[in-house]
């Protein structure tokens, strides 16, 4: 089974492949390798519609693994973890698996923050970034409120009504409305149930932390990376604003070439997924790493990949290096370099309000409500209850309202 182990923090990343029997080695050297993460409450399964798409599958090298706390991964759940150990993470992954210089694609908020600073870490191993659904470096007021209410329905759920409700809005937020087929929800549902339950909801919490903890990139930080970056964002996102995506852009000043941003017409959330907007999103990734692979051929003094150390320890080293600079704090050199744990900017006093935080969600897991049955499987599809009403609950009318937040279209592509 396609299991990587790092043993220093007692994780196992599940990952998977377009190559025959998901076998690194036998990676198409003479193909470009294409890092993709996956959205935010998802896993690698739905990445399908980038791994069916023969514009990808047959012309790239597909990487792709369960984040931690997804999927199949398995990982403590740890008060230091941060969206810099998500940086962290990408790194070891990328080392451990051999992978050659890559592309990344990142979808929704953590993954695109990872990646950002996966660049300003580890630069030279990334290729180009691929940026979609952009998030802003904070959330909007009444969207992190709107967080944080869901992740105490959601967790601590007495009924399969409740937890059908949270889920519910849950969807609106990451993928919009009336975008999924009936069938993407009940997946996507079924998948969250079983996930995580109220009976895990600590590992529910080690994601949406990282979105309420995240602290805002310094210019200083941006102006690290320089890999050729590329942004698709939706006109009609909510949560992921035009304006979020032109900010970056501006924020992304030394990127080489340009920071690109294209606008999908009528996109929502979560564009890799929904059939209305994700060829786009794989026509826009396939063209992009195809131009910068010529761009390398053609200039191949243009970002040269740094050579990449025969020792892990090495390698992280390099980042923690990187790290220490950023936090003007030569102890972080120190920290042990095998674990992505100690790239945490996390302060102190904030890990140990996590710790107290986490204590209190596994509090009374064991006995909390399941809405699975002796199968495993949820007691009922979501269509079944919700048939013909998919994310149109009364609180839908007022996230709306707040569609004047969009920023203003000009000068930027558009595809319909």
């Amino acid at each position: 089974m396609p299991y990587l182990d790092l043993s220093k923090d007692k994780i196992s990343i599940w990952y998977t492949t377009n190559l025959k029997n998901d076998n690194i080695a036998n990676l198409d050297r003479t193909k470009p390798t294409i890092l993709l993460l996956h959205g935010m409450f998802l896993n690698t399964r739905f990445l399908a519609p980038q791994f069916n798409d023969p514009r990808l599958t047959d012309n790239f090298n597909l990487i792709a693994y369960d984040a931690m706390s997804c999927g199949k991964t398995k990982n403590p759940v740890s008060p230091h973890n941060d969206l810099w150990c998500q940086a962290a993470l990408i790194a070891q992954v990328a080392f451990e698996l051999k992978l050659p210089p890559f592309h990344l694609m990142a979808n929704g908020m953590n993954p695109v923050a990872a990646a950002l600073r996966f660049n300003i870490l580890f630069p030279g191993r990334c290729l180009s970034m691929s940026l979609n659904s952009i998030p802003g470096p904070l959330d909007i007021d009444w969207c992190a409120k709107a967080y944080t209410d869901l992740l105490q329905l959601w967790s601590f759920a007495p009924n399969l009504e409740q937890i059908e409700e949270a889920c519910m809005e849950v969807a609106f937020f990451l993928f919009g409305e009336n975008v999924l087929t009936k069938e993407q929800t009940d997946e996507v549902i079924g998948m969250w149930m079983q996930a995580w339950p109220p009976g895990r909801r600590s590992h529910l919490l080690d994601i949406a932390a990282l979105i309420s903890g995240r602290v805002p990139l310094t210019q200083a930080e941006y102006d690290r990376i320089t890999v050729p970056t590329f942004l698709v964002t939706g006109d009609s996102s909510v949560v992921h604003t035009v304006k979020m995506a032109e900010d970056l852009q501006e924020s992304l000043r030394n990127v080489r070439g340009g920071c690109k941003l294209q606008v999908i017409r009528g996109g929502q959330e979560c564009l890799h997924l929904p059939q209305s907007s994700a060829g786009f999103v794989n026509r826009f990734l396939a063209q992009f790493v195809t131009s910068v692979e010529r761009d390398l051929q053609e200039n191949p003094d243009n970002n040269v990949p740094v050579s990449l150390p025969k020792k892990l320890s090495d390698y992280m080293k390099n980042g923690l290096d990187v790290l220490a600079e950023l936090m003007e704090d030569q102890k972080v050199k120190k920290r042990e370099v095998k674990s992505v744990f100690s790239f945490s900017r996390t302060p102190a006093e904030g890990a140990k309000g996590m710790e107290a935080f986490i204590g209190q969600f596994k509090t009374g897991e064991k006995q909390a409500y399941s809405p699975l049955g002796k199968d495993g499987q949820p007691l009922r599809k979501f269509s079944e209850r919700h048939d013909n009403q998919l994310f149109l609950s009364p609180q839908h009318g007022n996230l709306r309202d707040h569609s004047a937040a969009v920023g203003t279209m000009i000068d930027v592509p558009y595809v319909e």
